[in-house]
């Protein structure tokens, strides 16, 4: 009984891991050394103006941040997840005005693409893309 107990425990965490969007993204925190990072090794950055707490926010790591295909798209870049509450003047220096936001810098720190608010699967990825092309 008490291995069923165990296996039934493993799988509702499992369940919950997979639910709540943890999408084995490795988001860094500080945009600073991101960017230095970037200009090391000629990657874009791609910023996330984030806030755990929206409701589109948490759609987004369920909807689009769990999908291979995004994973792939990002591991290619320097992914850079800074919480709303902490980074204001992110936001005002770039016109921000709503999470979650998304800007890709180039390797040099310049900005090559913003969108605002929930943003597709196909559309996050053609940001991404995009941004390759213009740097």
């Amino acid at each position: 009984m008490k291995v069923a107990g165990s296996m039934i425990r493993m799988l509702v965490v499992c369940v919950l891991l997979m639910l709540s969007g943890c999408s084995r993204i490795p988001w860094r925190p500080d945009l600073g050394g991101a960017l230095r990072q970037a200009a090391r090794t000629n990657r874009l950055v791609v910023v996330a103006y984030w806030s755990d707490f929206d409701a589109q926010c948490q759609e987004m790591d369920r909807d689009v941040f769990s999908l291979q295909e995004v994973r792939d798209s990002l591991a290619e870049t320097i992914p850079v997840r800074l919480a709303s509450w902490a980074n204001r003047k992110f936001a005002d220096s770039y016109g921000i005005t709503k999470v979650p936001s998304f800007v890709v810098m180039g390797p040099n720190g310049q900005v090559l693409r913003i969108l605002q608010g929930y943003v597709s699967e196909g559309r996050f990825r053609g940001m991404i893309e995009a941004a390759k092309l213009n740097q």
